[in-house]
Protein backbone atom coordinates (compact mmCIF):
# COMPACT_ATOMS: atom_id res chain seq x y z
CA UNK A 1 0.00 0.00 0.00
CA UNK A 2 2.97 2.38 0.46
CA UNK A 3 3.23 3.07 -3.24
CA UNK A 4 -0.44 3.96 -3.40
CA UNK A 5 -0.21 6.62 -0.70
CA UNK A 6 0.93 9.53 -2.92
CA UNK A 7 -1.63 8.80 -5.61
CA UNK A 8 -4.37 8.76 -3.02
CA UNK A 9 -3.62 12.34 -2.08
CA UNK A 10 -2.31 13.66 -5.38
CA UNK A 11 -5.50 13.10 -7.35
CA UNK A 12 -7.77 15.37 -5.35
CA UNK A 13 -5.08 17.94 -4.58
CA UNK A 14 -3.88 18.43 -8.14
CA UNK A 15 -7.32 18.45 -9.70
CA UNK A 16 -9.12 20.43 -7.04
CA UNK A 17 -6.33 22.93 -6.42
CA UNK A 18 -6.24 25.09 -3.33
CA UNK A 19 -9.08 26.08 -1.05
CA UNK A 20 -8.12 29.71 -0.49
CA UNK A 21 -11.54 30.89 -1.69
CA UNK A 22 -13.41 28.46 0.56
CA UNK A 23 -16.36 30.16 2.32
CA UNK A 24 -15.31 33.65 1.19
CA UNK A 25 -17.46 36.44 2.58
CA UNK A 26 -17.54 39.58 0.43
CA UNK A 27 -18.55 41.68 3.43
CA UNK A 28 -15.53 40.66 5.51
CA UNK A 29 -14.03 43.60 7.36
CA UNK A 30 -17.05 45.89 6.96
CA UNK A 31 -18.44 45.16 10.42
CA UNK A 32 -17.69 43.28 13.63
CA UNK A 33 -19.54 40.02 14.07
CA UNK A 34 -21.21 39.59 17.44
CA UNK A 35 -20.52 36.02 18.54
CA UNK A 36 -22.99 34.55 21.07
CA UNK A 37 -21.92 33.58 24.56
CA UNK A 38 -20.45 30.21 25.45
CA UNK A 39 -23.77 29.10 26.93
CA UNK A 40 -25.69 30.18 23.83
CA UNK A 41 -23.24 28.48 21.46
CA UNK A 42 -23.75 25.23 23.30
CA UNK A 43 -27.44 25.14 22.42
CA UNK A 44 -27.78 27.11 19.17
CA UNK A 45 -29.54 25.26 16.33
CA UNK A 46 -27.26 24.05 13.56
CA UNK A 47 -28.79 26.53 11.12
CA UNK A 48 -27.72 29.43 13.35
CA UNK A 49 -24.19 28.07 13.67
CA UNK A 50 -24.01 27.70 9.90
CA UNK A 51 -25.01 31.34 9.44
CA UNK A 52 -22.31 32.43 11.88
CA UNK A 53 -19.77 30.26 10.04
CA UNK A 54 -20.39 32.18 6.82
CA UNK A 55 -18.29 34.96 8.33
CA UNK A 56 -14.53 34.37 8.89
CA UNK A 57 -14.76 36.52 12.03
CA UNK A 58 -16.63 33.66 13.65
CA UNK A 59 -13.62 31.37 13.43
CA UNK A 60 -11.27 34.14 14.56
CA UNK A 61 -13.44 34.65 17.63
CA UNK A 62 -13.46 30.94 18.42
CA UNK A 63 -9.69 30.71 17.95
CA UNK A 64 -9.29 33.46 20.54
CA UNK A 65 -11.72 31.90 22.98
CA UNK A 66 -11.17 28.15 23.53
CA UNK A 67 -14.23 27.91 25.78
CA UNK A 68 -16.49 29.16 23.00
CA UNK A 69 -14.82 26.87 20.48
CA UNK A 70 -15.38 23.88 22.75
CA UNK A 71 -19.01 24.89 23.20
CA UNK A 72 -19.52 24.80 19.43
CA UNK A 73 -17.78 21.43 19.14
CA UNK A 74 -19.81 20.03 22.05
CA UNK A 75 -22.97 21.26 20.33
CA UNK A 76 -22.12 19.56 17.03
CA UNK A 77 -20.44 16.31 18.12
CA UNK A 78 -23.54 14.51 19.50
CA UNK A 79 -25.15 14.71 16.08
CA UNK A 80 -22.69 12.17 14.65
CA UNK A 81 -21.39 10.59 17.86
CA UNK A 82 -22.22 7.09 16.62
CA UNK A 83 -19.66 7.47 13.84
CA UNK A 84 -22.23 7.66 11.06
CA UNK A 85 -23.70 10.83 9.55
CA UNK A 86 -26.52 9.60 7.35
CA UNK A 87 -28.97 12.51 7.41
CA UNK A 88 -28.46 16.01 5.97
CA UNK A 89 -28.47 17.50 9.48
CA UNK A 90 -25.82 15.05 10.72
CA UNK A 91 -23.66 15.54 7.61
CA UNK A 92 -23.72 19.32 7.95
CA UNK A 93 -22.93 19.07 11.67
CA UNK A 94 -19.94 16.83 10.98
CA UNK A 95 -18.68 19.07 8.18
CA UNK A 96 -18.93 22.19 10.35
CA UNK A 97 -17.26 20.38 13.24
CA UNK A 98 -14.30 19.63 10.98
CA UNK A 99 -14.19 23.15 9.60
CA UNK A 100 -14.11 24.68 13.09
CA UNK A 101 -11.13 22.49 13.99
CA UNK A 102 -9.24 23.28 10.78
CA UNK A 103 -9.92 27.01 10.88
CA UNK A 104 -9.22 27.68 14.55
CA UNK A 105 -6.02 25.63 14.61
CA UNK A 106 -4.47 27.42 11.63
CA UNK A 107 -4.40 24.18 9.67
CA UNK A 108 -6.66 25.56 6.97
CA UNK A 109 -4.26 28.43 6.28
CA UNK A 110 -1.17 26.21 6.28
CA UNK A 111 -2.68 23.78 3.76
CA UNK A 112 -4.49 26.39 1.68
CA UNK A 113 -3.66 28.01 -1.63
CA UNK A 114 -0.23 27.38 -3.12
CA UNK A 115 0.74 24.98 -0.35
CA UNK A 116 -1.00 22.18 -2.23
CA UNK A 117 1.64 22.18 -4.97
CA UNK A 118 4.38 21.72 -2.37
CA UNK A 119 2.40 18.93 -0.75
CA UNK A 120 1.80 17.23 -4.08
CA UNK A 121 5.45 17.48 -5.15
CA UNK A 122 6.71 15.93 -1.92
CA UNK A 123 4.11 13.17 -1.75
CA UNK A 124 4.95 12.25 -5.32
CA UNK A 125 8.48 11.40 -4.15
CA UNK A 126 7.19 8.94 -1.57
CA UNK A 127 6.27 6.53 -4.33
CA UNK A 128 9.92 5.67 -5.00
CA UNK A 129 11.47 6.58 -1.66
CA UNK A 130 12.63 4.09 0.92
CA UNK A 131 11.23 4.46 4.42
CA UNK A 132 14.62 5.74 5.58
CA UNK A 133 14.10 8.77 3.35
CA UNK A 134 10.68 9.68 4.79
CA UNK A 135 11.96 11.99 7.57
CA UNK A 136 14.00 14.14 5.19
CA UNK A 137 11.13 14.31 2.70
CA UNK A 138 8.77 15.42 5.45
CA UNK A 139 11.34 17.94 6.66
CA UNK A 140 11.54 19.45 3.18
CA UNK A 141 7.75 19.54 2.91
CA UNK A 142 7.39 21.21 6.30
CA UNK A 143 9.81 23.99 5.39
CA UNK A 144 7.82 24.69 2.21
CA UNK A 145 4.43 24.61 3.91
CA UNK A 146 5.33 26.90 6.80
CA UNK A 147 7.34 29.24 4.55
CA UNK A 148 9.39 30.95 7.23
CA UNK A 149 6.80 30.67 9.98
CA UNK A 150 7.92 28.85 13.10
CA UNK A 151 5.00 27.69 15.25
CA UNK A 152 6.00 26.12 18.54
CA UNK A 153 5.60 22.45 19.35
CA UNK A 154 2.20 22.98 20.98
CA UNK A 155 0.85 24.71 17.86
CA UNK A 156 2.17 21.96 15.62
CA UNK A 157 0.59 19.32 17.82
CA UNK A 158 -2.71 21.23 17.71
CA UNK A 159 -2.62 21.30 13.91
CA UNK A 160 -1.95 17.58 13.64
CA UNK A 161 -4.64 16.82 16.20
CA UNK A 162 -7.12 18.99 14.30
CA UNK A 163 -6.43 17.06 11.10
CA UNK A 164 -6.96 13.74 12.87
CA UNK A 165 -10.15 14.90 14.59
CA UNK A 166 -11.46 16.45 11.37
CA UNK A 167 -10.83 13.14 9.63
CA UNK A 168 -12.98 11.42 12.25
CA UNK A 169 -15.85 13.78 11.37
CA UNK A 170 -15.35 13.21 7.65
CA UNK A 171 -15.24 9.47 8.31
CA UNK A 172 -18.74 9.73 9.77
CA UNK A 173 -19.94 11.38 6.56
CA UNK A 174 -18.23 8.69 4.48
CA UNK A 175 -19.77 5.97 6.63
CA UNK A 176 -23.19 7.46 6.05
CA UNK A 177 -22.61 7.47 2.30
CA UNK A 178 -21.53 3.83 2.50
CA UNK A 179 -24.85 3.07 4.15
CA UNK A 180 -26.78 4.50 1.24
CA UNK A 181 -27.15 8.16 2.22
CA UNK A 182 -26.75 10.91 -0.37
CA UNK A 183 -24.46 13.85 0.30
CA UNK A 184 -26.37 17.00 1.16
CA UNK A 185 -26.12 19.34 -1.85
CA UNK A 186 -25.02 22.25 0.34
CA UNK A 187 -21.75 20.45 1.12
CA UNK A 188 -18.74 20.53 -1.21
CA UNK A 189 -17.37 17.00 -1.47
CA UNK A 190 -14.15 18.19 -3.11
CA UNK A 191 -13.27 20.60 -0.31
CA UNK A 192 -13.96 17.95 2.30
CA UNK A 193 -11.96 15.32 0.44
CA UNK A 194 -8.78 17.39 0.42
CA UNK A 195 -8.62 17.71 4.20
CA UNK A 196 -10.07 14.25 4.83
CA UNK A 197 -7.32 12.65 2.73
CA UNK A 198 -4.54 14.61 4.44
CA UNK A 199 -6.03 13.86 7.86
CA UNK A 200 -6.24 10.16 7.05
CA UNK A 201 -2.57 10.10 6.07
CA UNK A 202 -1.52 12.04 9.18
CA UNK A 203 -3.28 9.45 11.32
CA UNK A 204 -1.43 6.72 9.45
CA UNK A 205 2.02 8.26 9.99
CA UNK A 206 3.74 6.87 13.07
CA UNK A 207 7.19 7.79 14.37
CA UNK A 208 8.67 4.57 15.71
CA UNK A 209 12.09 5.96 16.61
CA UNK A 210 13.44 7.75 18.65
CA UNK A 211 11.32 6.39 21.52
CA UNK A 212 8.81 8.85 22.90
CA UNK A 213 8.88 11.08 19.82
CA UNK A 214 5.99 11.67 17.44
CA UNK A 215 5.22 13.46 14.18
CA UNK A 216 4.91 16.82 15.92
CA UNK A 217 8.42 16.41 17.35
CA UNK A 218 9.79 15.61 13.89
CA UNK A 219 8.13 18.69 12.37
CA UNK A 220 9.35 20.89 15.22
CA UNK A 221 12.89 19.59 14.77
CA UNK A 222 12.72 20.30 11.04
CA UNK A 223 11.47 23.85 11.58
CA UNK A 224 14.28 24.50 14.02
CA UNK A 225 16.81 23.36 11.41
CA UNK A 226 17.64 20.18 13.29
CA UNK A 227 18.73 16.80 11.93
CA UNK A 228 15.77 14.50 11.30
CA UNK A 229 17.78 11.60 9.90
CA UNK A 230 17.50 9.79 13.23
CA UNK A 231 13.73 9.51 12.96
CA UNK A 232 12.02 6.38 11.67
CA UNK A 233 8.50 6.63 10.23
CA UNK A 234 6.03 4.01 9.10
CA UNK A 235 2.88 4.71 7.09
CA UNK A 236 -0.38 2.84 7.05
CA UNK A 237 -2.44 4.03 4.10
CA UNK A 238 -6.19 4.52 4.66
CA UNK A 239 -8.57 2.06 3.09
CA UNK A 240 -9.97 2.95 -0.31
CA UNK A 241 -12.06 -0.15 -1.00
CA UNK A 242 -15.76 0.06 -1.78
CA UNK A 243 -17.50 0.95 1.48
CA UNK A 244 -14.50 2.58 3.15
CA UNK A 245 -15.25 6.18 4.22
CA UNK A 246 -12.48 7.70 2.12
CA UNK A 247 -13.64 5.72 -0.92
CA UNK A 248 -17.14 7.11 -0.47
CA UNK A 249 -15.85 10.68 -0.15
CA UNK A 250 -13.72 10.23 -3.26
CA UNK A 251 -16.69 8.93 -5.22
CA UNK A 252 -18.86 11.82 -3.99
CA UNK A 253 -16.18 14.24 -5.24
CA UNK A 254 -16.06 12.52 -8.63
CA UNK A 255 -12.91 10.43 -8.15
CA UNK A 256 -13.21 6.68 -8.64
CA UNK A 257 -10.27 5.00 -6.88
CA UNK A 258 -10.36 2.25 -9.51
CA UNK A 259 -9.60 4.81 -12.22
CA UNK A 260 -6.57 5.89 -10.17
CA UNK A 261 -5.25 2.34 -9.95
CA UNK A 262 -6.12 1.98 -6.25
Amino acid sequence: MRGKLPVLILAPLLLLGGCDAFFTNVFEGMYTLEVPSQAELLTLPLSDLERLAEDPQFFDALAGDPAKEQAVLDNLAPQFVDGTADTPEEQKAAALYAEVLLRTSGTFDILGGGSFSALADTLDQFELAAEAEYPNLISSLVMDLFDGRTPDLAEIDTMLTSLGDAWSAYQAIGAGLAGGASLDPSLNAGDMLVFAAVGAVVQGAVVTDPPGQDLADLIDTALQGGDVSGYTITFTAPGVADGDPLYELMMAAGFDPADLGL
